[in-house]
């Protein structure tokens, strides 16, 4: 594998001719690859849907897809796609979010493969939780420490969220009750393989905190929502078709831009089941 650093923070191009042929060994390597860079660019890769089905079940089983109607012959299988006749209508994965992060075990890896590209807008941002927390002060550290998120996907799938979603002609997004249930996730956690500390952090999800006094939870969202989206701790991809992303959504939150509209966007999306965070 040919590795080439992206930013002075995080994420890597990887250089490989056929993911598909990697080995045990292989694998495991880009799993290390994964979890140490957060974010990992492999371009030019020529993945059918059951492929990437595959290669993603090599990672560890299939997670838990809620709200979102899969792809109808292939059930662990997002299409994330937008039509050019969809306008200006809301983009799936237009906040900044961690996938799922309001499940009790939300994922640790996501696969995205891009299939049919604008010519322009539709880029990717990342941001390095792990980065976020290196740069707290020590006082800051201390504080966050004994804090835990309120995790609910109210604000993006309850029934109040479905006529933004009903937007997008090429994807059937179901919203429900169940939407308003809560889970609690540690502030702080360990990432299971590196045990490098991160903030468990994204606005998209992460709607009330616990350990804080009533009238700072307003403001302490507010913050670390800025806080951790900084340029600095970003990174920002142009997508080309063929191009394969893994990212640790551990140690990571995202957002799609909403820039292309008039043209056709349309990646697959499998994500990889995970663990109870920790701290």
């Amino acid at each position: 594998m040919e590795v080439k650093r992206l930013t002075g923070v995080f994420g890597a191009e990887v250089r490989i001719s056929d993911v598909r042929r990697l080995d045990e060994e292989g694998i495991a390597s880009l799993r290390a690859l994964v979890c140490e860079h957060e974010v990992v660019v492999l371009p030019g890769q020529n993945l059918g849907v059951s492929d990437q089905v595959e290669l993603s079940r090599r990672f560890g089983p299939a997670g838990p897809a809620p709200f979102i109607e899969p792809s109808p012959d292939h059930p662990e299988v997002i299409k994330v796609l937008k039509q050019a006749s969809d306008g200006d209508a809301f983009n799936f994965g237009g906040a900044w979010h961690s996938d799922f992060s309001f499940q009790p075990e939300p994922p640790s890896f996501t696969l995205l493969f891009a299939i049919d590209i604008p010519p322009y807008g539709g880029d990717t941002l990342w941001a390095s939780m792990t980065a976020a927390w290196k740069h707290l002060s020590a006082e800051k550290k201390a504080e966050l420490l004994s804090v835990t998120a309120v995790h609910t996907a109210r604000d993006a799938y309850s029934r109040k969220m479905q006529p933004l979603h009903s937007g997008l002609s090429g994807m059937n997004i179901v919203c429900d009750d169940t939407a308003n249930d809560t889970e609690l996730h540690p502030l702080v956690v360990s990432h299971p393989e590196t045990g490098r500390q991160a903030l468990f952090f994204n606005r998209a999800y992460v709607r009330d905190l616990v350990g804080v006094e009533p009238e700072r939870v307003g403001p302490l969202l507010d913050w670390l929502h800025a806080f951790t989206t900084d340029a600095r701790f970003t990174l920002r991809h142009r997508w080309s078709p063929g191009d394969l992303v893994i990212w640790d959504n551990r140690s990571t939150q995202h957002y799609a831009l909403n820039d292309y509209a008039g043209f056709r966007r349309e990646l697959h999306r499998t994500t990889v089941a995970g663990s109870r965070p920790g701290s």
